[in-house]
């Protein structure tokens, strides 16, 4: 298994797969035990529009920054492939990807963590 070029935390640009903007920064959410680590990424959208669900990125970096406030949307998922990927711009906390994933789990499995059955 290759190393993921970006770690967990890392807060890259690119392509934006919705076509919004030409590019766009992304919280990378995915590890090393991703199958194709290094080729591909799970990312979440970062958005300077604040919802209520956002998690706010203000104060939370580890290193680098966003230069405008930010929000991260957990519903905002992606995959990127490394070939998309810009640049890396910045390193949030632990804190906030525990945070991100929390909540889009809870979009997917429910508030009481149990799956769903299908209707």
């Amino acid at each position: 298994m290759t190393a993921p070029a970006y770690a967990r935390g890392t807060v890259v640009v690119a392509a934006d797969p919705f076509g919004r903007t030409p590019r766009r920064p992304y919280l990378v959410v995915s590890d090393d035990s991703h199958p194709f680590a290094g080729e591909q990424y799970i990312g979440l959208g970062i958005t300077t529009k604040e919802y209520e669900a956002s998690l706010p990125l203000a104060g939370r970096f580890r290193r680098g920054r966003l230069n405008r406030e930010s929000f991260v949307s957990p519903w905002a998922v992606v995959s990127l492939r490394d070939v998309d990927v810009d640049r890396a711009v910045a390193r949030t906390t632990g804190e906030v990807v525990d945070s991100a994933v929390d909540r889009l789990r809870r979009y997917v499995v429910g508030d009481g963590g149990e799956e769903r059955a299908a209707p």
